[in-house]
Protein backbone atom coordinates (compact mmCIF):
# COMPACT_ATOMS: atom_id res chain seq x y z
CA UNK A 1 0.00 0.00 0.00
CA UNK A 2 1.76 3.15 -1.22
CA UNK A 3 0.30 6.40 0.05
CA UNK A 4 1.05 9.36 2.28
CA UNK A 5 0.23 8.69 5.92
CA UNK A 6 -0.84 11.32 8.43
CA UNK A 7 -0.26 10.35 12.09
CA UNK A 8 -3.10 11.63 14.25
CA UNK A 9 -3.22 12.19 17.97
CA UNK A 10 -5.35 9.79 20.02
CA UNK A 11 -7.91 10.39 22.73
CA UNK A 12 -8.04 7.58 25.30
CA UNK A 13 -11.30 7.57 27.26
CA UNK A 14 -11.99 5.25 30.21
CA UNK A 15 -15.24 4.72 32.04
CA UNK A 16 -16.52 2.09 34.48
CA UNK A 17 -19.57 -0.08 33.83
CA UNK A 18 -20.41 -2.18 36.89
CA UNK A 19 -17.13 -3.83 37.88
CA UNK A 20 -15.57 -3.63 34.38
CA UNK A 21 -13.44 -0.79 33.06
CA UNK A 22 -14.02 0.03 29.38
CA UNK A 23 -11.30 1.84 27.43
CA UNK A 24 -11.79 3.40 24.02
CA UNK A 25 -9.02 4.59 21.70
CA UNK A 26 -10.23 7.32 19.39
CA UNK A 27 -8.42 9.28 16.69
CA UNK A 28 -8.65 13.06 16.59
CA UNK A 29 -12.07 13.85 14.95
CA UNK A 30 -11.05 17.39 13.94
CA UNK A 31 -8.94 16.20 11.02
CA UNK A 32 -10.32 14.53 7.93
CA UNK A 33 -7.50 13.17 5.71
CA UNK A 34 -8.46 11.05 2.71
CA UNK A 35 -6.11 8.22 3.66
CA UNK A 36 -4.70 8.32 7.19
CA UNK A 37 -2.93 6.29 9.82
CA UNK A 38 -4.40 6.27 13.30
CA UNK A 39 -1.61 6.33 15.87
CA UNK A 40 -2.58 4.71 19.18
CA UNK A 41 -0.34 4.97 22.24
CA UNK A 42 -0.14 2.88 25.42
CA UNK A 43 -2.43 0.04 24.37
CA UNK A 44 -2.02 -2.41 27.26
CA UNK A 45 -4.11 -5.58 26.86
CA UNK A 46 -2.69 -8.29 29.13
CA UNK A 47 -5.78 -10.52 29.45
CA UNK A 48 -8.90 -11.61 27.60
CA UNK A 49 -10.95 -9.28 29.80
CA UNK A 50 -8.78 -6.31 28.77
CA UNK A 51 -9.33 -7.17 25.11
CA UNK A 52 -13.07 -7.61 25.65
CA UNK A 53 -13.36 -4.16 27.27
CA UNK A 54 -11.16 -2.34 24.72
CA UNK A 55 -12.96 -0.33 22.06
CA UNK A 56 -11.54 0.78 18.71
CA UNK A 57 -14.04 2.83 16.65
CA UNK A 58 -15.15 1.43 13.30
CA UNK A 59 -14.19 4.34 11.03
CA UNK A 60 -13.67 3.77 7.30
CA UNK A 61 -11.41 6.84 7.08
CA UNK A 62 -8.60 5.08 8.89
CA UNK A 63 -7.42 2.04 6.94
CA UNK A 64 -4.02 1.99 8.69
CA UNK A 65 -3.41 1.53 12.42
CA UNK A 66 -0.12 1.89 14.29
CA UNK A 67 0.28 0.92 17.97
CA UNK A 68 3.27 2.21 19.96
CA UNK A 69 4.45 2.18 23.59
CA UNK A 70 2.06 -0.59 24.58
CA UNK A 71 2.01 -4.23 25.70
CA UNK A 72 -0.16 -6.90 24.06
CA UNK A 73 1.25 -10.38 24.85
CA UNK A 74 -1.32 -12.18 22.68
CA UNK A 75 -2.78 -10.51 19.59
CA UNK A 76 -5.85 -12.74 19.38
CA UNK A 77 -8.75 -13.25 17.01
CA UNK A 78 -11.00 -11.37 19.47
CA UNK A 79 -8.76 -8.31 19.15
CA UNK A 80 -8.65 -8.63 15.35
CA UNK A 81 -12.48 -8.59 15.24
CA UNK A 82 -12.36 -5.12 16.81
CA UNK A 83 -10.39 -3.84 13.79
CA UNK A 84 -12.66 -4.73 10.82
CA UNK A 85 -11.66 -1.73 8.66
CA UNK A 86 -7.88 -1.90 9.23
CA UNK A 87 -5.88 -2.97 6.18
CA UNK A 88 -2.40 -1.86 7.30
CA UNK A 89 -1.24 -2.78 10.84
CA UNK A 90 1.99 -1.83 12.61
CA UNK A 91 2.60 -3.44 16.03
CA UNK A 92 6.38 -3.22 16.36
CA UNK A 93 7.85 -3.73 19.87
CA UNK A 94 4.56 -4.53 21.62
CA UNK A 95 5.72 -7.63 23.53
CA UNK A 96 3.65 -9.97 21.33
CA UNK A 97 4.24 -13.73 21.72
CA UNK A 98 1.31 -14.97 19.59
CA UNK A 99 0.03 -13.20 16.48
CA UNK A 100 -3.31 -13.85 14.77
CA UNK A 101 -3.63 -12.90 11.07
CA UNK A 102 -7.13 -12.36 9.74
CA UNK A 103 -8.13 -12.74 6.12
CA UNK A 104 -8.86 -9.08 5.23
CA UNK A 105 -5.60 -7.54 6.48
CA UNK A 106 -3.17 -6.58 3.68
CA UNK A 107 0.00 -5.30 5.42
CA UNK A 108 1.46 -6.34 8.81
CA UNK A 109 4.67 -5.16 10.47
CA UNK A 110 5.31 -6.93 13.79
CA UNK A 111 9.05 -6.53 14.31
CA UNK A 112 11.04 -6.58 17.56
CA UNK A 113 8.53 -8.68 19.48
CA UNK A 114 8.80 -12.19 20.98
CA UNK A 115 6.54 -13.99 18.51
CA UNK A 116 6.85 -17.77 18.71
CA UNK A 117 3.58 -18.71 17.01
CA UNK A 118 1.55 -17.30 14.11
CA UNK A 119 -2.14 -18.26 13.98
CA UNK A 120 -4.60 -17.98 11.08
CA UNK A 121 -7.70 -19.63 9.66
CA UNK A 122 -7.52 -22.13 6.78
CA UNK A 123 -8.98 -19.79 4.17
CA UNK A 124 -7.79 -17.42 1.50
CA UNK A 125 -6.00 -14.33 2.91
CA UNK A 126 -5.40 -10.96 1.26
CA UNK A 127 -2.07 -10.33 3.01
CA UNK A 128 0.51 -8.81 0.65
CA UNK A 129 3.34 -7.79 3.02
CA UNK A 130 4.46 -9.48 6.26
CA UNK A 131 7.48 -8.37 8.31
CA UNK A 132 8.28 -10.54 11.35
CA UNK A 133 11.91 -9.48 11.86
CA UNK A 134 13.65 -9.98 15.23
CA UNK A 135 11.20 -12.41 16.84
CA UNK A 136 11.56 -15.98 18.16
CA UNK A 137 10.22 -18.17 15.37
CA UNK A 138 11.96 -21.55 15.26
CA UNK A 139 10.22 -22.72 12.09
CA UNK A 140 8.54 -21.14 9.08
CA UNK A 141 4.77 -20.77 9.66
CA UNK A 142 2.76 -23.07 7.32
CA UNK A 143 1.36 -20.28 5.17
CA UNK A 144 1.04 -22.44 2.04
CA UNK A 145 -1.74 -21.79 -0.44
CA UNK A 146 -3.72 -19.64 2.01
CA UNK A 147 -1.29 -16.75 1.49
CA UNK A 148 -0.76 -16.83 -2.26
CA UNK A 149 -1.27 -13.04 -2.46
CA UNK A 150 1.86 -12.44 -0.36
CA UNK A 151 4.54 -10.42 -2.18
CA UNK A 152 6.98 -9.53 0.61
CA UNK A 153 7.98 -11.85 3.47
CA UNK A 154 10.77 -10.90 5.90
CA UNK A 155 11.81 -13.30 8.68
CA UNK A 156 15.19 -11.76 9.56
CA UNK A 157 16.62 -12.20 13.04
CA UNK A 158 14.57 -15.22 14.15
CA UNK A 159 15.70 -18.70 15.27
CA UNK A 160 15.42 -20.69 12.07
CA UNK A 161 18.14 -23.33 11.69
CA UNK A 162 16.86 -25.39 8.75
CA UNK A 163 14.57 -24.23 5.95
CA UNK A 164 13.07 -25.97 2.94
CA UNK A 165 12.23 -23.57 0.13
CA UNK A 166 9.15 -25.52 -0.90
CA UNK A 167 7.53 -23.97 2.21
CA UNK A 168 7.15 -20.86 0.04
CA UNK A 169 6.36 -22.60 -3.26
CA UNK A 170 2.59 -22.08 -3.09
CA UNK A 171 3.00 -18.31 -2.65
CA UNK A 172 2.58 -17.66 -6.34
CA UNK A 173 3.13 -13.88 -6.14
CA UNK A 174 6.08 -13.84 -3.72
CA UNK A 175 8.66 -11.30 -4.93
CA UNK A 176 10.90 -10.64 -1.92
CA UNK A 177 12.05 -13.23 0.65
CA UNK A 178 14.58 -12.49 3.41
CA UNK A 179 15.90 -15.08 5.88
CA UNK A 180 18.96 -13.15 7.10
CA UNK A 181 20.40 -13.32 10.64
CA UNK A 182 18.78 -16.62 11.59
CA UNK A 183 21.69 -18.97 12.28
CA UNK A 184 20.69 -21.16 9.33
CA UNK A 185 22.89 -24.20 8.82
CA UNK A 186 20.96 -25.78 5.94
CA UNK A 187 18.72 -24.54 3.13
CA UNK A 188 17.21 -27.32 1.01
CA UNK A 189 14.95 -27.00 -2.04
CA UNK A 190 12.54 -29.56 -0.55
CA UNK A 191 12.25 -31.97 2.34
CA UNK A 192 14.66 -34.91 2.04
CA UNK A 193 13.00 -38.34 1.85
CA UNK A 194 14.93 -41.59 2.20
CA UNK A 195 15.79 -43.30 -1.09
CA UNK A 196 14.43 -40.39 -3.10
CA UNK A 197 16.34 -37.65 -4.90
CA UNK A 198 15.89 -34.08 -3.71
CA UNK A 199 13.16 -32.34 -5.66
CA UNK A 200 13.60 -28.86 -7.10
CA UNK A 201 11.57 -25.82 -6.10
CA UNK A 202 9.77 -23.24 -8.24
CA UNK A 203 9.54 -19.62 -7.13
CA UNK A 204 8.73 -18.13 -10.48
CA UNK A 205 8.14 -14.50 -9.44
CA UNK A 206 10.79 -14.19 -6.72
CA UNK A 207 13.05 -11.18 -7.41
CA UNK A 208 15.00 -10.63 -4.19
CA UNK A 209 16.34 -13.41 -1.97
CA UNK A 210 18.59 -12.94 1.09
CA UNK A 211 20.39 -15.62 3.11
CA UNK A 212 22.92 -13.19 4.60
CA UNK A 213 24.54 -13.51 8.03
CA UNK A 214 23.80 -17.18 8.72
CA UNK A 215 26.02 -20.27 9.24
CA UNK A 216 25.63 -21.96 5.87
CA UNK A 217 28.46 -24.25 4.78
CA UNK A 218 27.10 -24.85 1.29
CA UNK A 219 24.00 -24.23 -0.82
CA UNK A 220 22.63 -26.19 -3.77
CA UNK A 221 21.37 -23.59 -6.25
CA UNK A 222 21.03 -26.03 -9.16
CA UNK A 223 17.57 -27.06 -7.88
CA UNK A 224 16.31 -23.48 -7.74
CA UNK A 225 13.93 -22.51 -10.52
CA UNK A 226 13.79 -18.74 -10.12
CA UNK A 227 13.67 -17.15 -13.57
CA UNK A 228 12.78 -13.69 -12.18
CA UNK A 229 15.55 -13.54 -9.53
CA UNK A 230 17.31 -10.15 -9.68
CA UNK A 231 19.39 -10.06 -6.48
CA UNK A 232 20.87 -12.84 -4.33
CA UNK A 233 22.62 -12.19 -0.98
CA UNK A 234 24.89 -14.96 0.35
CA UNK A 235 27.22 -12.68 2.33
CA UNK A 236 28.60 -13.33 5.82
CA UNK A 237 28.12 -17.10 5.97
CA UNK A 238 30.64 -19.96 6.25
CA UNK A 239 30.47 -20.95 2.59
CA UNK A 240 33.49 -22.84 1.19
CA UNK A 241 31.93 -23.56 -2.19
CA UNK A 242 28.49 -24.23 -3.59
CA UNK A 243 27.46 -27.79 -4.40
CA UNK A 244 27.14 -26.76 -8.04
CA UNK A 245 29.50 -25.76 -10.77
CA UNK A 246 29.86 -21.96 -11.04
CA UNK A 247 28.19 -22.06 -14.44
CA UNK A 248 24.89 -22.71 -12.63
CA UNK A 249 24.65 -18.93 -12.22
CA UNK A 250 23.82 -18.79 -15.95
CA UNK A 251 20.44 -20.42 -15.22
CA UNK A 252 19.24 -17.22 -13.54
CA UNK A 253 18.52 -15.18 -16.62
CA UNK A 254 17.37 -12.03 -14.78
CA UNK A 255 20.14 -12.02 -12.14
CA UNK A 256 21.84 -8.61 -11.81
CA UNK A 257 23.42 -8.59 -8.34
CA UNK A 258 25.15 -11.21 -6.15
CA UNK A 259 26.60 -10.43 -2.71
CA UNK A 260 29.01 -13.11 -1.47
CA UNK A 261 31.63 -11.37 0.72
CA UNK A 262 32.39 -12.52 4.25
CA UNK A 263 32.66 -16.26 3.49
CA UNK A 264 35.46 -18.86 3.49
CA UNK A 265 35.60 -19.59 -0.24
CA UNK A 266 37.93 -22.06 -1.92
CA UNK A 267 40.15 -19.97 -4.22
CA UNK A 268 39.90 -22.35 -7.18
CA UNK A 269 36.10 -22.42 -7.06
CA UNK A 270 35.86 -18.67 -6.40
CA UNK A 271 38.08 -17.83 -9.38
CA UNK A 272 35.85 -19.78 -11.75
CA UNK A 273 32.70 -18.31 -10.22
CA UNK A 274 33.96 -14.74 -10.60
CA UNK A 275 34.72 -15.42 -14.27
CA UNK A 276 31.15 -16.66 -14.85
CA UNK A 277 29.64 -13.67 -13.02
CA UNK A 278 31.76 -11.30 -15.09
CA UNK A 279 30.73 -12.96 -18.35
CA UNK A 280 27.05 -12.68 -17.37
CA UNK A 281 27.38 -9.02 -16.40
CA UNK A 282 26.30 -9.72 -12.80
CA UNK A 283 27.38 -7.03 -10.34
CA UNK A 284 29.19 -7.96 -7.10
CA UNK A 285 29.43 -4.66 -5.20
CA UNK A 286 30.31 -5.88 -1.70
CA UNK A 287 33.91 -6.77 -0.77
CA UNK A 288 35.62 -8.17 2.32
CA UNK A 289 37.20 -5.85 4.86
CA UNK A 290 40.66 -4.69 3.88
CA UNK A 291 42.51 -6.47 6.71
CA UNK A 292 40.49 -9.70 6.83
CA UNK A 293 42.51 -11.65 4.27
CA UNK A 294 45.82 -10.84 5.94
CA UNK A 295 44.47 -11.42 9.47
CA UNK A 296 43.11 -14.89 8.59
CA UNK A 297 45.97 -15.93 6.26
CA UNK A 298 43.76 -15.86 3.18
CA UNK A 299 44.29 -14.84 -0.41
CA UNK A 300 42.31 -12.08 -2.10
CA UNK A 301 40.60 -12.38 -5.49
CA UNK A 302 38.90 -9.18 -6.67
CA UNK A 303 38.34 -7.99 -3.12
CA UNK A 304 37.05 -11.37 -1.83
CA UNK A 305 39.06 -13.51 0.62
CA UNK A 306 39.57 -17.23 -0.04
CA UNK A 307 41.64 -20.21 1.08
CA UNK A 308 44.02 -22.10 -1.19
CA UNK A 309 45.01 -25.78 -0.97
CA UNK A 310 47.93 -25.02 1.34
CA UNK A 311 45.46 -24.32 4.13
CA UNK A 312 44.02 -27.82 3.83
CA UNK A 313 47.42 -29.32 4.60
CA UNK A 314 47.56 -27.42 7.89
CA UNK A 315 44.41 -29.18 9.04
CA UNK A 316 46.21 -32.54 9.08
CA UNK A 317 47.63 -31.49 12.48
CA UNK A 318 45.56 -31.31 15.62
CA UNK A 319 45.00 -27.54 16.19
CA UNK A 320 43.66 -28.01 19.72
CA UNK A 321 46.39 -29.91 21.56
CA UNK A 322 46.15 -27.69 24.66
CA UNK A 323 42.79 -26.05 24.04
CA UNK A 324 40.34 -28.75 25.08
CA UNK A 325 40.59 -27.98 28.79
CA UNK A 326 40.21 -24.27 28.08
CA UNK A 327 37.14 -24.94 25.94
CA UNK A 328 35.53 -26.99 28.74
CA UNK A 329 36.11 -24.11 31.14
CA UNK A 330 34.44 -21.71 28.72
CA UNK A 331 31.46 -24.02 28.40
CA UNK A 332 31.19 -24.25 32.22
CA UNK A 333 31.19 -20.45 32.44
CA UNK A 334 28.51 -20.26 29.81
CA UNK A 335 26.33 -22.61 31.86
CA UNK A 336 26.78 -20.32 34.88
CA UNK A 337 25.74 -17.33 32.80
CA UNK A 338 22.70 -19.24 31.57
CA UNK A 339 21.74 -20.06 35.16
CA UNK A 340 22.02 -16.38 36.16
CA UNK A 341 19.83 -15.39 33.25
CA UNK A 342 17.17 -17.93 34.26
CA UNK A 343 17.12 -16.44 37.75
CA UNK A 344 16.46 -12.97 36.32
CA UNK A 345 13.82 -14.24 33.92
CA UNK A 346 11.77 -15.66 36.83
CA UNK A 347 10.74 -12.09 37.67
CA UNK A 348 8.56 -11.92 34.58
CA UNK A 349 5.98 -9.44 33.40
CA UNK A 350 2.99 -11.39 34.74
CA UNK A 351 3.93 -10.54 38.35
CA UNK A 352 4.17 -6.83 37.51
CA UNK A 353 0.81 -6.95 35.73
CA UNK A 354 -0.92 -8.68 38.68
CA UNK A 355 0.46 -6.11 41.11
CA UNK A 356 -0.78 -3.31 38.87
CA UNK A 357 -4.33 -4.72 38.85
CA UNK A 358 -4.25 -5.28 42.62
CA UNK A 359 -3.13 -1.70 43.28
CA UNK A 360 -5.73 -0.35 40.89
CA UNK A 361 -8.49 -2.21 42.77
CA UNK A 362 -7.48 -0.55 46.06
CA UNK A 363 -8.01 2.96 44.72
CA UNK A 364 -11.53 4.02 45.78
CA UNK A 365 -13.36 7.09 47.07
CA UNK A 366 -11.35 10.30 47.55
CA UNK A 367 -8.06 8.66 46.49
CA UNK A 368 -9.32 7.74 43.00
CA UNK A 369 -7.54 10.78 41.60
CA UNK A 370 -4.20 9.06 42.38
CA UNK A 371 -5.13 6.07 40.20
CA UNK A 372 -3.62 7.28 36.95
CA UNK A 373 -0.34 8.24 38.64
CA UNK A 374 0.12 4.77 40.12
CA UNK A 375 -0.87 3.08 36.85
CA UNK A 376 1.60 5.20 34.88
CA UNK A 377 4.44 4.38 37.27
CA UNK A 378 3.72 0.65 37.20
CA UNK A 379 3.48 0.69 33.41
CA UNK A 380 6.85 2.42 33.22
CA UNK A 381 8.39 -0.22 35.46
CA UNK A 382 6.76 -2.94 33.40
CA UNK A 383 8.22 -1.60 30.14
CA UNK A 384 11.63 -1.11 31.74
CA UNK A 385 11.63 -4.72 32.89
CA UNK A 386 10.46 -5.91 29.46
CA UNK A 387 13.30 -3.97 27.80
CA UNK A 388 15.84 -5.47 30.22
CA UNK A 389 14.57 -9.00 29.55
CA UNK A 390 14.65 -8.41 25.79
CA UNK A 391 18.23 -7.16 26.02
CA UNK A 392 19.24 -10.17 28.12
CA UNK A 393 17.61 -12.47 25.57
CA UNK A 394 19.58 -10.86 22.74
CA UNK A 395 22.81 -11.33 24.69
CA UNK A 396 21.89 -14.96 25.34
CA UNK A 397 21.22 -15.52 21.64
CA UNK A 398 24.61 -14.06 20.71
CA UNK A 399 26.43 -16.34 23.16
CA UNK A 400 24.43 -19.39 22.03
CA UNK A 401 25.28 -18.71 18.40
CA UNK A 402 28.95 -18.12 19.21
CA UNK A 403 29.22 -21.34 21.24
CA UNK A 404 27.34 -23.26 18.54
CA UNK A 405 29.67 -21.89 15.86
CA UNK A 406 32.76 -22.67 17.93
CA UNK A 407 31.58 -26.16 18.80
CA UNK A 408 30.75 -26.92 15.19
CA UNK A 409 34.16 -25.63 14.08
CA UNK A 410 35.93 -27.82 16.65
CA UNK A 411 33.96 -30.93 15.72
CA UNK A 412 34.51 -30.48 12.00
CA UNK A 413 38.22 -29.72 12.32
CA UNK A 414 38.79 -32.62 14.71
CA UNK A 415 37.03 -35.00 12.35
CA UNK A 416 39.18 -33.76 9.50
CA UNK A 417 42.38 -34.00 11.57
CA UNK A 418 41.93 -37.73 12.28
CA UNK A 419 41.56 -38.48 8.58
CA UNK A 420 44.94 -38.57 6.79
CA UNK A 421 43.61 -37.85 3.31
CA UNK A 422 40.38 -35.89 3.22
CA UNK A 423 38.51 -35.97 -0.06
CA UNK A 424 37.00 -32.96 -1.85
CA UNK A 425 33.52 -34.44 -1.41
CA UNK A 426 34.03 -34.53 2.35
CA UNK A 427 35.23 -30.94 2.28
CA UNK A 428 31.81 -29.94 0.96
CA UNK A 429 30.20 -30.98 4.25
CA UNK A 430 32.81 -29.76 6.74
CA UNK A 431 33.99 -26.36 7.75
CA UNK A 432 37.53 -26.07 6.40
CA UNK A 433 37.71 -22.32 6.24
CA UNK A 434 38.63 -21.64 9.83
CA UNK A 435 42.30 -21.13 10.65
CA UNK A 436 43.99 -21.96 13.94
CA UNK A 437 44.46 -18.28 14.59
CA UNK A 438 40.77 -17.69 13.83
CA UNK A 439 39.73 -20.29 16.44
CA UNK A 440 42.01 -18.69 19.02
CA UNK A 441 40.48 -15.33 18.26
CA UNK A 442 36.99 -16.79 18.66
CA UNK A 443 37.89 -18.34 22.03
CA UNK A 444 39.34 -15.03 23.24
CA UNK A 445 36.30 -13.14 21.93
CA UNK A 446 33.95 -15.58 23.72
CA UNK A 447 35.86 -15.14 27.00
CA UNK A 448 35.53 -11.34 26.86
CA UNK A 449 31.92 -11.63 25.75
CA UNK A 450 31.07 -13.85 28.75
CA UNK A 451 32.73 -11.43 31.19
CA UNK A 452 30.81 -8.54 29.67
CA UNK A 453 27.58 -10.53 29.78
CA UNK A 454 28.02 -11.40 33.49
CA UNK A 455 28.65 -7.73 34.26
CA UNK A 456 25.51 -6.68 32.40
CA UNK A 457 23.49 -9.37 34.23
CA UNK A 458 24.67 -7.92 37.55
CA UNK A 459 23.70 -4.38 36.50
CA UNK A 460 20.24 -5.48 35.43
CA UNK A 461 19.70 -7.32 38.71
CA UNK A 462 20.43 -4.05 40.51
CA UNK A 463 17.85 -2.28 38.34
CA UNK A 464 15.28 -4.97 39.03
CA UNK A 465 15.83 -4.55 42.78
CA UNK A 466 15.31 -0.80 42.37
CA UNK A 467 12.03 -1.44 40.57
CA UNK A 468 10.93 -3.70 43.44
CA UNK A 469 11.70 -0.94 45.98
CA UNK A 470 9.66 1.57 43.95
CA UNK A 471 6.71 -0.81 43.82
CA UNK A 472 6.82 -1.27 47.61
CA UNK A 473 6.87 2.53 48.04
CA UNK A 474 3.77 2.80 45.88
CA UNK A 475 2.06 0.15 48.01
CA UNK A 476 2.88 2.15 51.16
CA UNK A 477 1.37 5.26 49.55
CA UNK A 478 -1.79 3.33 48.76
CA UNK A 479 -2.09 2.19 52.39
CA UNK A 480 -1.71 5.79 53.57
CA UNK A 481 -4.33 7.01 51.12
CA UNK A 482 -6.71 4.28 52.23
CA UNK A 483 -6.24 5.27 55.88
CA UNK A 484 -6.92 8.90 54.92
CA UNK A 485 -10.11 7.87 53.18
CA UNK A 486 -11.24 5.90 56.24
CA UNK A 487 -10.54 8.82 58.57
CA UNK A 488 -12.47 11.18 56.31
CA UNK A 489 -15.42 8.79 56.29
CA UNK A 490 -15.39 8.51 60.10
CA UNK A 491 -15.21 12.30 60.51
CA UNK A 492 -18.13 12.79 58.11
CA UNK A 493 -20.19 10.24 60.03
CA UNK A 494 -19.40 11.90 63.37
CA UNK A 495 -20.64 15.36 62.32
CA UNK A 496 -23.67 14.17 60.37
CA UNK A 497 -25.97 14.02 63.46
CA UNK A 498 -25.03 17.50 64.85
CA UNK A 499 -25.53 19.09 61.45
CA UNK A 500 -28.90 17.43 61.06
CA UNK A 501 -30.07 18.67 64.51
CA UNK A 502 -28.80 22.20 63.76
CA UNK A 503 -30.84 22.26 60.56
CA UNK A 504 -33.96 21.19 62.49
CA UNK A 505 -33.47 24.01 65.01
CA UNK A 506 -33.05 26.54 62.22
CA UNK A 507 -36.17 25.26 60.48
CA UNK A 508 -38.18 25.71 63.72
CA UNK A 509 -37.17 29.37 64.13
CA UNK A 510 -39.66 31.82 62.64
CA UNK A 511 -37.88 35.07 61.67
CA UNK A 512 -39.65 38.28 62.61
CA UNK A 513 -38.05 40.37 59.89
CA UNK A 514 -36.44 40.00 56.50
CA UNK A 515 -33.01 40.78 57.98
CA UNK A 516 -33.34 37.92 60.50
CA UNK A 517 -34.46 35.59 57.72
CA UNK A 518 -31.32 36.44 55.67
CA UNK A 519 -29.07 35.81 58.69
CA UNK A 520 -30.62 32.36 59.24
CA UNK A 521 -30.25 31.51 55.54
CA UNK A 522 -26.60 32.64 55.58
CA UNK A 523 -25.96 30.53 58.67
CA UNK A 524 -27.52 27.46 57.04
CA UNK A 525 -25.53 27.96 53.82
CA UNK A 526 -22.38 28.27 55.84
CA UNK A 527 -23.16 24.96 57.58
CA UNK A 528 -23.65 23.25 54.24
CA UNK A 529 -20.46 24.71 52.89
CA UNK A 530 -18.62 23.66 56.01
CA UNK A 531 -20.04 20.17 55.73
CA UNK A 532 -19.18 19.94 52.04
CA UNK A 533 -15.63 21.15 52.54
CA UNK A 534 -15.09 18.78 55.40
Amino acid sequence: MVHTRVLLSVLVLTWTTGSQSVTTYRCDPNRLPIVATCLVRNVTLTSEADILNAYFPNDMRYVALSMVDGFVPEFTRALALKLPTVQDLNVDAMGITKLYIWKTIEVIAARNNSIREVLFDAEHHQLRSLQLDDNRLSKVPPFGKWFNELKLLSLDGNRLEQVTLDSFAEMEHLQSLSLARNGLIRVEPALRVANRPVQGVQLLKLKHFSLASNHLLTVNISEWEMPSLVSLDLSNNDLYMLLDEPRQFRHFGALLNVSYAGNDWNCEWLSEAQLVLHEQGIATPAQDLADRCERENMKKLKGICCYDHAFEQKLAQDPFESRWEQLNELRRRYELVQFAYDQVEDNDLNLITEQAHELRGKLVGPVAQEQDVVKSELLRLQHALANENAHLQRLQDEIERTVHDLGQSIDELHERAVRPKPTLDAVHHRMTGVSIEGIRDQIEFLRHHIHDYVYKISEREKRLRQYDVQIKQLEVQLVELKELQQSLAEWTTSIATPVYKANQILDSIKPKSEEAFNQIRTLRNGDYIYSYRG
